[in-house]
């Protein structure tokens, strides 16, 4: 029986050519998507899961107010974590990592190759908690000895070769020797940090000024290091955040504690659930696991659609057969078996076709996720599982409408030909089905085109300095400790006559010092303005900078002056502040806020100057007051603004000067402008992926539209001979065909609508500054689906036109 259920399959698929090719073809196109997508979300959702004790192990997350507002981060004071075990039985020990570039070369081949690295720093501790695997070497004390490091796998290759690693060393900063104790495989893709080399941690404070150590060791208020904590087995999470306000009120800071708290953040939570500051790396977003997840499976849906729809109608040819089968003592069970099968051989054929196109859609999946997923993946017993799953699923799904209707035919009705393609229930689920489709396709193009322009603003806008062609050349690298002090005479004096080198070539327009770059955020510190006391506890964001800062980015003054070496005093005692400082510190105007004093953890002066509001972070961040001050001793960041020619050879001359004035540091270069879009890159590619679905959507849909147009047509070919033998026009008749299906768009569209606003309101409200919604971004893909809809119909419309009637109208 099997084999004569294969074999009519086979003739009835063979006979439908166009459409067997329109089902296998969509529904292989939703089955690749949606494998595709699941392959992203298996991947989100197996971050950390390497580490050996993930169940316990926690970061300690900060939470501070700054002048009322509430910031939540993941970095922590240093002096706290040392602490933690004493207080709490249930933690079994803790550690601190903190991460920062640095120049690394071979100690002892003289002028060895220098690499720009992330080097972490790290209490020993940390190999108790997070899971390495040691190539050579032992944990068990690499991490003991200040200057002791180890390196990853890749790392060992990278600057050794060959030849063996362990018991080698790393020069840090062309002048700290540091001993290899151990080199590790390289660390997982699916992990929230990453390591490539790791260092002492009090190594950190040796190779800092001595202002350094003493402030980190007693700074109870600045985020700093990231800390790990590792619980002891069945210990309760909750008892210990309980009791962080008594740990504070043991611990912290008089003044402060009352503003800070610490809770423990799993760490499985931390890529997709963390919405703190200062994160090692850019995270993920539930939202989006949540978001891909439901555009695979609504395309996949859309495939369904399709074969429910087409398998309907194409049954009703088989309503003879039907019947038939019926008089002749077959069991409807018998039926629905047959047309499942059918529709689970088409599903086989889709599903092989998908897999194919899987793997040929995997390096795009790579570019619009930023990830490496490989054919690798595809030998996963769980992704194996899903995907077939999947392909049972969808055939089951798909053709168990058609199955279940087709058998329900009574046999007198299937045996004189009734008519039953008019029957409500068939054609009212058809109708709905289609709807759906189109639904989902402008839902879907309208959310692509609200993400394209909100990105395109934010790309454009304003950002209230000159970012175009701005080279960021690090000095010491992106440092946090050079808050406390870094640069000395010595190192100013060079950094000087850097700039004064550099100035010869006519292709560098300006080059300036500053401890970070605008538009990629800024640190927070404590500030008295006047007016305000200590105990007010006011925070506000600042960037030390050197003279010609803010004349080299084209910031616009309002009021005021801006600094000047002339005056003598300026880097002891001048503040310039921006627009919403005035606002913030209730000073009236920007020309009233001229002369108000400040004072600044230590550094009392006056206001100068005010500039123009400007963006120092994302646009996803409002602008919040800011201040400016010149403090050489912490600039750690050269910008330099080059002429748009010949900007490689521009390049290639700012490292020959590099390395004459600094030899022992990385020549590490980056674009403002790149750094700052970086920003938006998840943004970017959700637009991207939306576009791409949006697409996949319509030809999905147009294939179905195409098929059940065909099929409408079919049915109705006496119809059209008879108006035509009556006189009727061309354009009347495709008139006729087309004005259902352009009932069903309209229906799509007004469902749509409120749907696809809603969604992108919602998506909108995450950017502190966004576009308005215009009613032609719903209008245009509604037009477009229109349009698509009226030549997929008009094909099958036309041909049935001007076909010869008396073909039309002759006899079975």
């Amino acid at each position: 029986m099997l084999k004569n259920y294969l074999t009519i399959a086979l003739r009835t698929l063979s006979r439908q050519k166009a459409y067997t090719f329109i089902n296998i073809a969509g529904l292989a196109t939703g089955l690749a998507c949606c494998f595709l997508i699941l392959l992203f979300v298996f991947d989100e959702l197996s971050y950390d899961t390497f580490q050996q004790k993930a169940s316990r192990i926690y970061r300690l997350q900060y939470e501070v107010t700054f002048g009322g507002n509430e910031v939540k981060l993941a970095s922590t004071p240093p002096p706290f974590a040392p602490l933690l075990t004493g207080f709490f039985p249930e933690i079994e020990t803790a550690a601190r990592v903190y991460q920062r570039n640095a120049s690394l070369q071979v100690n002892g081949k003289g002028q060895s190759e220098k690499f720009d690295e992330t080097v972490t720093f790290a209490d020993s501790t940390m190999l108790d908690i997070l899971s390495f695997d040691f190539v050579s070497g032992t944990p068990r004390a690499a991490l003991d000895a200040p200057f002791s490091v180890i390196i990853s796998d890749e790392m060992a290759v990278k600057y050794f070769g060959k030849e063996q690693a362990l018991g080698k060393a790393l020069l840090f900063e062309g002048r700290y020797p540091m001993k290899i104790t151990g080199v590790f495989k390289k660390y997982p893709n699916h992990s929230h940090i990453h390591f490539n080399v790791i260092a002492n941690y009090e190594t950190m404070f040796a190779t800092e000024i001595p202002e350094v150590r003493e402030n980190l060791s007693q700074n109870r208020l600045i985020s700093h290091s990231y800390t790990y904590v590792l619980l002891k087995p069945n210990q309760s999470v909750a008892s210990v955040n309980k009791r962080f306000p008594a740990f504070l009120e043991k611990y912290g800071n008089e003044q402060l504690r009352k503003d800070q708290n610490f809770s423990l953040q799993p760490l499985l939570d931390i890529h997709l659930y963390s919405d703190l500051q200062a994160e090692p790396e850019p995270g993920g977003d539930i939202m989006y696991v949540y978001l891909f997840t439901g555009i695979a499976f609504i395309t996949l849906l859309i495939a369904c659609i399709n074969f429910i729809n087409l398998a309907t109608a194409s049954s009703l040819r088989r309503t003879r057969e039907v019947g038939v089968r019926k008089v002749l003592g077959a069991y409807r069970i018998q039926l629905i078996g047959q047309f499942l099968g059918e529709s689970l051989l088409i599903s086989l054929m889709a599903f092989i076709i998908s897999v194919v196109l899987v793997m040929a859609g995997l390096p795009l999946l790579n570019e619009l996720t930023g990830k490496q997923l490989s054919v690798d993946v595809l030998g996963n017993w769980q992704v194996i599982l899903a995907f077939f799953g999947l392909f049972v699923a969808a055939g089951m799904i798909a053709g168990s409408y058609p199955a279940f209707f087709v058998s329900g035919f009574q046999s007198v009705e299937s045996l004189k030909g009734t008519n039953i393609a008019t029957k409500a229930g068939g054609v009212g689920v058809r109708k709905v089905l289609v709807v759906t489709q189109f639904t989902v396709s402008i839902a879907l193009m309208a959310g692509a085109l609200v993400s394209y322009q909100q990105l395109q603003y934010l790309q454009n806008r304003p950002l209230g300095f000159g970012k175009e062609h701005t080279l960021v050349l690090p000095l010491f690298s992106d440092n946090l400790n050079n808050i406390f002090g870094g640069v000395g005479p010595e190192m100013r004096s060079k950094t000087n006559a850097f700039e004064e080198a550099i100035a010869q070539n006519p292709k560098v327009k300006a080059s300036t010092l500053s401890s970070g770059s605008p538009g990629n955020g800024a640190v927070m510190r404590n500030i008295v303005p006047q007016g305000f006391t200590q105990e007010d506890n006011i925070f506000v964001s600042g960037m030390p900078v050197d003279y010609d800062f803010i004349s080299a980015y084209g910031m616009e003054i309002i009021a005021g002056r801006d600094f000047s070496k002339t005056y003598g005093t300026d880097h002891l005692e001048a503040f310039i502040i921006n627009e919403k400082a005035v606002q913030q510190f209730k000073w009236g105007s920007p020309q009233e806020a001229i002369g108000k004093t400040i004072d600044r953890e230590g550094k009392k002066g006056k206001v100068i100057g005010v500039v123009k509001d400007f963006h120092y972070q994302s646009l996803q961040a409002p602008i919040e007051a800011f201040v400016f001050d010149v403090n050489p001793p912490v600039f750690n960041t050269f910008s330099i603004k080059v002429q748009s020619d010949h900007i490689p050879q521009t390049i290639e001359f700012l490292e020959k000067k590099w390395n004459e004035f600094f030899p022992e540091r990385a020549f590490s270069y980056a674009f403002l402008d790149e750094t700052i879009n970086e920003a938006y890159n998840a943004d970017q590619r959700l637009g991207k992926i939306i576009g791409y679905f949006a697409f996949l959507a319509i030809f999905i849909s147009g294939l179905g539209l195409f098929g059940l147009a065909s099929f409408t047509t079919a049915q109705r070919t006496k119809e059209i001979g008879i108006r035509k033998v009556l006189g009727a026009s061309i354009p009347q008749i495709v008139g006729l065909l087309y004005k259902d299906f352009a009932l069903l768009v309209g229906i799509s569209f007004v469902v749509a609508i409120p749907l696809a606003w809603y969604v992108m309101n919602k998506w909108l409200a995450d950017f502190a500054y966004s576009i308005p919604m215009q009613w032609w971004m719903f209008a245009l893909p509604g037009l477009l689906v229109t349009i698509i809809a009226l030549l997929t119909v008009s094909w099958q419309s036309i041909k049935a036109a001007l076909a010869n009637p008396v073909k039309s109208l002759r006899n079975e």
